[in-house]
């Protein structure tokens, strides 16, 4: 993941590429302002508080919302800190509440409010992977409330292939209940007003086919915790899953799943993803490697003489190479396999 800046050596700068984005610089000129582009049509500019009321005084906010919004489809301004400090007595409250509502109103800016600059990169690094990789598991189905049971049941079956309004309420009044549908064999379709024997053919396949994707991490890893030959060629012992290193008070890690390779007197950490892999992600797994020795389970395995690497894991077809120097390594896991063993433990708990 890159992100361009206009600032290199901002405090952000530094704890993004700590996070292993790989930050470049913005070539055009653009004098004292802090601005991250994330994508085409995404920037975001940065002022700290003190900025913030700096340029409300030299009307470089302004100018600067004016840039923005006229580069960019989605324009972000972060105002980090706290404004209505003491500190700055000489600004009347409506003034700075009267610029925030012109960035709003005005220019067509979100505004977003950050306390601290870690907090701000934390932001910045999420917007942009959500921008460049996309937001995943959000329905983009417009959904509305259903008015009642009746309307309900109708919007369950106008889902399926070949069904609108009409052939949804001739399929339930027909049939009885969606349960009926369901049990319904394809000559009783085609009895249906409007449904014919293709239609019906793609509703049986529908309702009657098993669901096969891995939707989740969580998925991935159910399907290497019972499999972990998906990842090893040999056998290797699961020690724990979600295991939590605690860092101190308020930091915690979360590795998905700790091995032990026998043969090698390895500790294996696993961090799975079910997107592609990227430098991100390689920094997440190197710092609970380094941080592995915090975990009293983990620190067992490392005092009686165990080696320990990571692997970052995806059922995503990606190019990803970890960097040379790296304890890591990366694994592109087939799809199919992994498939067939989550349709296994989901046969063995319906049994």
């Amino acid at each position: 993941m890159r992100i361009w800046a206009s600032k290199l050596d901002t405090e952000v700068c530094t704890r993004l590429a700590a996070e292993g984005i790989e930050i470049l610089p913005i070539d055009d000129d653009l004098g004292k302002v802090e601005r991250y582009v994330l994508s085409e049509r995404t920037a975001v500019e940065r002022r700290t508080s003190s900025s913030f009321l700096d340029g409300i005084s030299d009307k470089t906010l302004f100018a600067g919302a004016i840039d923005l919004g006229e580069r960019f489809e989605i324009a972000i301004l972060v105002v980090e800190g706290d404004y209505s400090s003491t500190s700055y007595r000489a600004f009347h409250p409506q003034a700075i509440r009267g610029a925030l509502s012109s960035m709003l109103l005005i220019y067509g800016l979100s505004v977003v409010v950050t306390p601290n600059a870690d907090e701000s990169a934390a932001l910045i690094a999420m917007m942009a992977r959500q921008e460049q990789g996309g937001v995943p598991d959000i329905s983009l189905v417009p959904k509305r409330k259903a008015a009642d049971l009746a309307d309900l049941q109708r919007r369950v079956v106008e889902m399926l292939p070949g069904c609108g309004l009409t052939v949804a309420r001739n399929l339930l009044q027909h049939l009885g209940s969606i349960e009926q549908i369901v049990r319904a064999s394809k000559e009783e379709l085609c009895e249906v007003r409007g449904v014919g024997p293709q239609t019906a053919s793609r509703i049986g396949q529908v309702l009657h086919a098993e669901y096969d994707a891995i939707d989740t991490e969580r998925g991935l890893e159910d399907a290497v915790a019972a499999a972990p030959e998906l990842l090893f060629g040999r056998e290797v012992d699961l020690v724990a899953r979600q295991h939590t290193i605690q860092i101190s008070s308020q930091e915690r890690d979360v590795i998905d799943l700790v091995f032990f390779d026998r043969d090698a007197r390895e500790l294996v950490l696993v961090e799975l993803k079910r997107g592609a892999l990227e430098a991100a992600h390689e920094a997440q797994l190197d710092r609970y490697l380094a941080h592995a020795h915090q975990s009293s389970l983990l620190r067992d395995f490392l005092e009686r003489g165990a080696q320990m690497r990571g692997v970052l894991a995806t059922a995503t077809p990606c190019d990803f190479q970890p960097s040379g120097a790296s304890r890591i390594s990366a694994c592109v896991v087939d799809r199919e396999p992994v498939i067939q063993v989550l349709r296994q433990l989901r046969h063995d708990r319906n049994q």
